[in-house]
Parts: structure tokens; C-alpha cells; sequence
């Protein structure tokens, strides 16, 4: 799949207003981003495409622990001989 704003899958905005308009074109061009705006005033505006890129999303970071690192408790033993041997884990 084309990654969105190229020229094969632009970004799609549907808009009400000239301003909302013209802030979705000055946006894609300052970063080079292609881009179809549609007038509607029947449907709800939408620039969610814009938004994706304007704010993309942060993967999530695991915070599990392994069995011979030191025990997130503060304890100085090794999570397997503290908190990993009762099987729940203290923070």
C-alpha cells in the first residue's frame, strides 16, 4: 500500500468553509504532502487523513521484565528470586 500523502493515495479532506480549505492546502504543501479537497456542506468534515500524519501514533513500549534482571521493587534481588517468585509483581 502507497504510503498517504504520496501522489497514488493522497489526502483526502472534505471541508465547509474557504479557511478550513486553505489550511488543509498550506499544510500539505509545506511538507510536500498531495492532497483532494471536497467541498460538502451536506457531510460532516473530515481531515482525519491529515490528522494521521500531522500526529502519528506511538507504538507501545513493553514494560515486562525479564527473570535475571534486577527486581523493579527497589529490593537489589534478582526479579526471579523477589517478586517473579510469587508470581505478581510489586511497583
Amino acid at each position: 500500500m502507497a504510503k498517504l500523502g504520496s501522489e497514488k493515495r493522497p489526502i483526502i479532506a472534505r471541508v465547509h468553509s474557504d479557511e478550513k480549505a486553505r489550511y488543509v492546502a498550506e499544510t500539505c504543501a509545506e511538507h510536500g504532502w498531495h492532497y483532494i479537497i471536497g467541498f460538502e456542506p451536506d457531510k460532516p468534515e473530515d481531515i482525519s487523513d491529515l490528522e494521521k500524519l500531522l500526529n502519528p501514533t506511538q507504538p507501545t513500549v513493553s514494560t515486562k521484565v525479564g527473570r535475571n534482571e534486577p527486581c523493579p521493587c527497589g529490593s537489589g534481588k534478582k526479579y526471579k528470586k523477589c517478586c517473579g517468585a510469587s508470581g505478581s509483581l510489586i511497583a
